[in-house]
């Protein structure tokens, strides 16, 4: 997908989510389907100079919206997506002075299956899962369930 629809992603966050450009939070790319966000550590600290959780949780909630927001983009559609559930593992403190999210590759059939019931009902859900991690592995792990109305 090119640039463009990073570009209009990071449009859409700033005009219908405004704490995403408090935070600091962009997408920098998209492929094979896998998103990448980042956003800065000093905006998102907490007193023991690691990442805040709830920006962890919020970094991690938008990369998993904006998976659902490029999906919708690339069969042309728009829609009303709103994150159903979710849950999050915080396994190490998180450091770096750039912290990245990423998606993890959509499960082949869930994928086909948001496909399926966007085209026949004009509304679905989808699952995604997304982590931050360094050379040493998962700092963060999350998975979140999306409905697009």
């Amino acid at each position: 997908m090119p640039d463009a629809a990073l570009v209009e992603l990071q449009q859409t966050l700033a005009r219908e989510m405004p704490i995403c450009s408090a935070m600091g939070i962009r997408p920098v790319e998209w492929v094979d389907r896998r998103l990448a966000m980042e956003m800065p550590l000093e905006a998102n600290r907490n007193h023991q100079y690691s990442a805040f959780a709830g920006s962890l949780n919020a970094l991690c909630t938008v990369v998993g919206w904006g998976t659902v927001f490029l999906l919708l983009r690339g069969e042309g559609r728009p829609g009303n997506i709103v994150i159903r559930r979710s849950s999050i593992r915080y396994i190490r403190p998180v450091r770096q002075q750039l912290i990245v999210a990423r998606s993890h590759r959509l499960d082949s059939e869930g994928e086909a299956y948001f496909y399926e019931l966007l085209r026949s009902k004009g509304l679905s859900k989808i699952d995604v899962a997304a982590e931050i991690a360094d050379s040493q592995g998962t700092l963060v792990s999350f998975q979140g369930s999306y409905v697009v109305q």
